[in-house]
């Protein structure tokens, strides 16, 4: 019986001796990590007008945008690319870009509300 925590030990020895020549030979510490998800940006809609009206974004990035205001808007791409549909006050709607370029946006029923996301 007196054997058995012996094997223990050793096999511990062993694995932690394979472990660290790993990792000074630099196959588990040049392992690459995930890349980082990018935070969602929120646009508010309030007093008539996107807030802020123009944002700058990495591709894959999610924006959130909120009625804030007291009637109901749209978030409406001027290519018909994406649309919110109505949002009453309080409500929410999100996209997330994932291809470069610029995108304008309008609120379907206010043509004087604009606003742009510059997709990088």
């Amino acid at each position: 019986m007196y054997m058995r925590p012996v094997a223990y030990v050793l096999a511990a020895a062993v694995l932690g001796t394979g472990i660290s020549a790993l990792l000074a030979n630099g196959t588990l510490a040049d392992a690459p990590s995930p890349a980082p998800s990018a935070a969602a940006v929120d646009v508010n809609t309030k007093d008539f007008a996107y807030a802020p009206a123009s944002v700058t974004i990495a591709v894959g990035t999610k924006i959130i945008f909120k009625n804030s205001d007291t009637v109901a808007h749209t978030v409406t791409a001027e290519d018909k690319s994406f649309d919110s549909k109505n949002l009453d006050q309080g409500q929410t709607w999100s996209h997330v870009f994932d291809k470069a370029g610029t995108y304008k946006y309008t609120c379907a029923y206010h043509s004087f509300m604009l606003g742009t996301v510059i997709v990088k």
